[in-house]
């Protein structure tokens, strides 16, 4: 769309294989690793490469950044903490499988699950474990939510997951009571709001579910959100991006609901799950295509849309409502003002 160009690259990073990962970034530290096993450092003013750590295995695993490490997991099964500033290790845990899950960090404990069927939660200062949890049927690849006291995750087994996050122990697990295993809440963010977690799946459905017992509040697929999910900063909304060109919105609420509005975007067929972040007023996302959109959802219109290239954005990082690190399944990392 030519018409949306207020948008221009400050710099282009290109790698040397594909990203499938979400850019970290502390101070002018942006951190994001590549399918060729490596973690990249690079500067946010520059976009010149600081320094670099080769891994045994393919990294889809998003970093996290905590008390000046970089926490992250590689195909090689083993979980990584790097020094952010010189990129240096400074411990390694070994798993059972490939780790494609990304972590989050609080209070100095990582939380991320992996390929062999367990979570775990790992002290980030002296890299021993805290606890595991080992009852998944199905590994974990996508990033878990933190709230009121639980970590929550789904895993290719059909499974959401809420365990207590002080020791692990397994508070409920919930499913959309299809066999389908595809149709599992897996590559989606979760977001909450006033007690209840929402997330979106294969099967195309919306759903609520009550963080204290896990019990279905309500469930639409009216407008077919697939796997990419958001939430307004104030809780009121839930923003989806469904498979033909339309953003939608959901209120928060206890009770069921449908589709509060659409907005036409014109991105196409989109089956990416990237997820929807709001700033300072705006919606950013990416799609299939290589373009990242930045909407007003109030006005619902466009404020631009930029194409970095021909493939897959990762979900964005978004540092401002002017500014953000975008990947890209081709190899870019790019900085967007």
């Amino acid at each position: 769309n030519e018409k949306y160009t207020d948008v221009k690259e400050a710099w282009k990073y290109t790698s040397e294989a594909n990203v499938i990962s979400t850019p970290a970034v502390s101070g002018d530290d942006v951190m994001v690793g590549n399918q060729d096993g490596r973690m990249f450092c690079v500067s946010l003013k520059t976009g010149k490469e600081k320094w670099r750590y080769q891994t045994g295995g393919s990294i889809f695993s998003s970093p996290a950044i905590g008390e000046g490490k970089t926490i992250f997991g590689s195909g090689d099964g083993k979980i990584y903490c790097l020094s952010t500033k010189n990129g240096k290790l400074i411990w390694k845990f070994q798993c059972g499988a490939s780790v494609l899950g990304c972590p989050v960090i609080e209070n100095n404990i990582a939380y991320i699950g992996a390929s062999d069927h367990h979570f775990y939660a790992l002290d980030i200062i002296s890299g021993k474990m805290k606890w595991s949890f080992d009852g998944l049927d199905g590994p974990v690849v996508s990033t878990p939510l933190l709230y009121e006291g639980k970590v929550i995750f789904g895993a290719w087994d059909r499974n959401l997951y809420a365990l207590n996050k002080n020791n692990g122990d397994l508070i409920w697990k919930w499913n959309n009571g299809s066999p389908v295993r595809n149709f599992s809440p897996a590559a989606c963010i979760p977001v909450a709001h006033d007690g209840v977690v929402y997330v979106v799946a294969p099967d195309r459905f919306i759903t609520a579910i009550d963080v204290q017992d896990g019990k279905t509040l309500w469930r639409n697929n009216d407008a077919t959100v697939r796997e990419s999910i958001g939430i307004s900063g104030d809780g009121k909304w839930v923003y989806g991006k469904t498979m033909t060109d339309t953003i939608v919105a959901y209120a928060t609420s206890r009770e069921k609901q449908s589709t509060a509005w659409k907005m036409y975007c014109g991105f196409g067929y989109e089956h990416v799950p990237s997820m929807l972040i709001e700033k300072e007023g705006k919606v950013f996302f990416g799609t299939r295509n290589g373009v990242v959109y930045c909407i007003d959802p109030i006005q619902k219109k466009i404020i631009w849309a930029h194409k970095i290239d021909n493939s897959m954005i990762n979900t964005v990082k978004v540092l401002d409502g002017k500014r953000l690190i975008v990947s890209t399944m081709d190899g870019k990392v790019v900085l967007l003002e």
